[in-house]
């Protein structure tokens, strides 16, 4: 295997390169973590948007989209004055 360089192959490419390729990687990523959701059901996809995302309108949404209550498993809490 010869001499093992201390570098990624990455680290010799062209910016514009390197963002392309890590927006495939990325677009392809998410469509399959989307997916796999997806087979839980759409409450649980939606969930797992929810709970990860900063905005507090978005949570707000998706709390009173599906009617959830905070006693609920899927509440997604979320601070109500931002």
């Amino acid at each position: 295997m010869g001499n093992m360089p201390d570098v990624s192959f990455m680290d010799n490419e062209n910016q514009m390169v390197i963002d392309a390729t890590l927006s495939e990687i990325a677009d392809e990523l998410l469509d399959n973590w989307m997916q796999s959701n997806l087979d839980e059901g759409l409450l649980y996809a939606d969930w797992q948007i929810a709970s990860r995302c900063d905005s507090n309108y978005l949570k707000r949404r998706y709390n009173e989209h599906w009617e959830l209550t905070p006693d609920e498993e899927f509440y997604v809490e979320f601070d109500e004055e931002a």
